[in-house]
């Protein structure tokens, strides 16, 4: 019994060591800690550029991050966060699945309570869950789109080289031939 415990907690601790490490971001710009995976949930604190924090992973569409740093836990927007390693950096929102990250939900009730009690808001869970369930799910998170090079510019049409003329719709077209003049008869009106 007391081998297996080892056991346990020895592959337990590894799995956390390699998730830890894996999980360590750094924001990107100044930005907010919410409450909430939302704008509208208090503040918690903020981070600094460069300030690093572990993610606990984000939630659908990954446009809202669970982080911890220092001794405050919180909700970070996405494109403020990236991973960096081997000379490189990832936003979190446009790296989305890619980066390994777990897909997590949010509840106010089970968040909030162990994370947020003793805080002013603490006491106004109702009305924080009543609109957390009014606002719609996330866009769920697609691959951009492969880029591609820039098209040549297309040769100007029309005859010689010249750009071809072509008068906004409704109006005339200018004259090519100067119009002719009237005869007059001399004494005559």
């Amino acid at each position: 019994m007391r081998a297996r415990s080892l056991f346990v907690l020895a592959i337990s601790g590894l799995v956390w060591t390699s998730s830890a490490a894996s999980q360590n971001a750094v924001a990107i710009q100044s930005v907010n800690v919410r409450a909430g995976p939302d704008p509208m949930f208090p503040l918690v604190t903020w981070l600094s550029p460069g300030q690093r924090v572990s993610v606990f992973g984000c939630i659908q569409g990954w446009r809202w991050c669970d982080v911890f740093t220092g001794r405050h836990r919180g909700w970070v927007y996405s494109r403020f966060l990236a991973f960096t390693g081997g000379g490189r950096s990832v936003v979190i929102s446009t790296g989305g699945p890619t980066l390994g990250l777990p897909m997590v939900t949010f509840s106010v009730g089970s968040y909030w309570g162990a994370h947020y009690q003793g805080t002013p808001w603490f006491s106004t869970q109702a009305h924080w869950n009543s609109q957390w369930g009014r606002h719609p799910p996330p866009p769920v998170w697609h691959a951009p789109p492969p880029s591609r090079p820039p098209s040549p510019p297309r040769p100007p049409t029309g005859g010689g080289g010249v750009p071809d003329f072509r008068p906004p719709p409704g109006n005339p077209p200018p004259t090519t031939t100067p119009p002719r003049p009237r005869r007059t008869t001399p004494g005559g009106h």
